[in-house]
């Protein structure tokens, strides 16, 4: 290994070409106000105003790159160094040139265009063996390449021109949309062109200012080159590196590791970065999304639930890198590829669940898990989407895995345990032939209180006795009465279609009851809660107490609950059960109509209904021993008829 620091010039001005590794992450470097785009222009403004000034030039640290050569090139072509790090400030340097070029283009300074394109460019020889990769002295990544080489070959016009998407009808830049390697390239142009401008203001020539930049650039910036021998590993250094300005994300890790391998055993990293990995390396899985308390970009959440998926083992995201290192060795694949292979076989599964445009059973379930937040069941559904199994057994797993959800939150059951309940999943049906039978078995086997599914009784008993608004929350319960209401439905009531994703969920028995709701031995609660009896006017019975007491729980309760459009609440308000009960008789929707019914809407009342939804929630939701091998996929889990008392 050999380091020496030199000015931007002597590393530029090679016959060579700086390769990016297709390891290597895309470029990622920010133009927004608090990037390092604007930062770097600072440094060279400085620089600049230096020479502008007669002031002594000071050399200034750009930091380093580490590059390795190939032990053999041919005698006469461009001399290839892969960039081990340092391809952020590399690709920089020359959208930088990029940009100064065009400003001198501008200005009509054409010497300074010259100048600026031999450092962009080799002289064209006919010793070289790819001319047309061979000319540009930056051979960017895989995913950015195309378009570096549109701006090192066309003016900024023309570059505009090939992506107006990019751009508003006054030309500016969208910034917040654009690819990082245009946005770098049209946030430099710009600031040169207006620090071209102020100091014209100041009697200064466009050709002096030029002339002051690029000294400042090429004769003032100083950058650490490190060489690296033939013995050393280049991919370990890399990871080794700190003090990134932008962090690696677990996805950059997994990708260096990989390709940096596949090039070591003569892969065509290349052919593997465009037939199976370029799919990962766009816009959708580079967004963060928020999975539970983690925001991430999608790779890093594909990646975390592919290892949960293919180990049955427990993964946390922070050390998913390590964890697929350790799998990747234990794994023993024949090539890189079958490796690729074997982790991007989840990624369409995962993009259809995050999408759910094709729908079906897989959109369903991502759909459920998505109102649940419960992005831990992700790897049982992403290794039965992925792994030969009969399409109504999958369905039917994705279902009773949904009512092994649903039916826990109703109980009150904690789920801090379920990363070990997909752990044990996984094991079991990894190692069965028959990973359906396996799944059923595995999910039922627990008596634990922590990964039990909960039985017909304990739903029962759950939804009677205990206060479920507050727990499980507004669109956990929209979602379940949605499903009640479709499975409540008789004959007539299925040709109307009613849609209920603008319904809110609302109390019948309202929180504030005391005015109009009478307690069931017919006298009024100065109250709803302690506090109103304490500093109220009148003192009540133990008797009063008590009713008062149950009737709080019971109003919280799924009997309680229903569906309500959001301009139908405001007029029901507080008010008494026999205004309420006339809008309710008027509704189209079934949970309403059928407690209309009742004349008195009391505790009473109340424990009728949750006992009658109970049944549904159990059918709706079925105990897995309860669909046996005969029942056809149209009849499990269906919304089955069932009339409200």
């Amino acid at each position: 290994m050999q380091a020496k620091d030199y000015p931007l010039a002597s590393v530029l001005q090679e016959r060579q070409q700086w390769v990016i590794p297709v390891y290597q992450r895309t470029y990622s470097w920010r133009s927004t106000a608090d990037g390092q785009i604007p930062n770097l222009w600072n440094d060279l403004r400085d620089r600049a105003m230096e020479r502008l000034d007669g002031r002594p030039p000071k050399p200034h640290f750009v930091g380093a790159i580490i590059y390795a050569e190939p032990a053999e090139q041919p005698f006469g072509t461009v001399n290839k160094r892969f960039l081990v790090d340092g391809q952020q400030r590399i690709t920089t340097f020359s959208l930088t040139l990029c940009a100064l070029r065009e400003c001198a283009r501008d200005a009509g300074v054409e010497r300074l265009v010259h100048t600026a394109n031999e450092y962009l460019f080799n002289a064209q020889s006919a010793s070289m063996a790819d001319p047309t990769r061979e000319k540009f002295k930056l051979w960017s990544s895989s995913y950015d390449r195309p378009l570096y080489t549109i701006i090192a070959e066309k003016t900024a016009l023309e570059v505009a021109a090939a992506f107006p998407q990019h751009f508003y009808k006054n030309g500016n830049i969208v910034l917040g949309q654009a690819p990082k390697v245009l946005a770098a390239y049209w946030v430099m142009k710009d600031a040169i062109a207006m620090f071209i401008k102020e100091r014209e203001q100041d009697g200064v020539k466009p050709e002096a200012v030029l002339d002051a930049i690029v000294a400042g650039f090429l004769g003032g910036f100083q950058i650490v080159v490190v060489q690296l021998g033939q013995t050393d590993d280049a991919q370990a250094i890399f990871a080794s590196l700190n003090g990134k300005a932008e962090p690696l994300t677990s996805f950059d890790l997994i990708r260096n590791d990989i390709f940096h391998r596949a090039r070591k055993s003569n892969e065509d990293d290349d052919a593997l970065y465009e037939t199976h990995w370029k799919s990962l390396e766009n816009s959708f899985w580079k967004e963060e999304v928020k999975q539970g308390r983690l925001k991430r970009p999608r790779t890093d959440h594909l990646l975390t639930h592919t290892m949960v998926a293919e180990t049955a083992q427990d993964i946390i995201v922070g050390q998913v890198a390590n964890e697929y290192h350790r799998f990747a060795k234990e794994r023993a694949f024949a090539t890189v590829e079958e490796e690729v292979q074997a982790l991007t076989k989840y990624a369409a599964a995962y993009r259809e669940m995050e999408e759910r445009k094709q729908g079906g059973s897989l959109a369903r379930i991502a759909e459920f898990l998505s109102i649940w937040d419960s992005s831990v069941m992700h790897p049982v559904v992403l290794w039965s989407a992925v792994n030969d199994m009969d399409e109504a057994e999958r369905t039917k797993l994705f279902h009773h895995l949904e009512s092994y959800v649903v039916r826990r939150d109703l109980c009150r059951m904690p789920n801090a345990n379920y990363n070990r309940v997909v752990a044990s999943l996984l094991t079991k049906m990894h190692k069965d032939s028959h990973p359906y039978q396996a799944f059923l078995q595995q999910i039922c086997a627990s008596d634990s209180e922590t990964a039990r599914f909960p039985t017909d009784s304990d739903v029962t008993r759950s939804i009677v006795s205990k206060p479920i608004y507050d727990a499980l929350g507004s669109k956990k319960l929209r979602y379940i009465l949605s499903r009640i209401e479709a499975g409540s439905r008789d004959r007539f009531d299925e040709i109307v279609s009613v849609d209920t994703t603008n319904l809110t969920v609302e109390h019948i028995m309202p929180s504030r009851w005391a005015q109009h709701w009478p307690l069931p031995c017919g006298e009024y609660a100065p109250g709803e809660d302690y506090f109103d009896i304490l500093t109220g006017p009148l003192n009540v019975s133990e008797s009063v107490r008590r009713e008062m007491e149950a009737r709080q729980v019971a109003k919280q309760t799924l009997g309680n609950l229903t569906l309500l459009t959001s301009s139908l609440n405001p007029s029901l308000g507080n008010g008494p059960w026999s205004d309420k009960r006339e809008s309710l008789r008027k509704s189209l929707l079934a949970l309403n109509r059928d407690a209309a019914e009742h004349d008195v809407w009391d505790e009473a009342s109340i424990e009728r209904r949750s006992l009658n939804l109970a049944k549904l929630v159990n059918k709706i939701w079925p105990y897995p021993e309860a669909v046996t091998a005969s029942e056809s996929l149209e009849t499990v889990g269906a919304d089955r008829p069932a009339k409200l008392p």
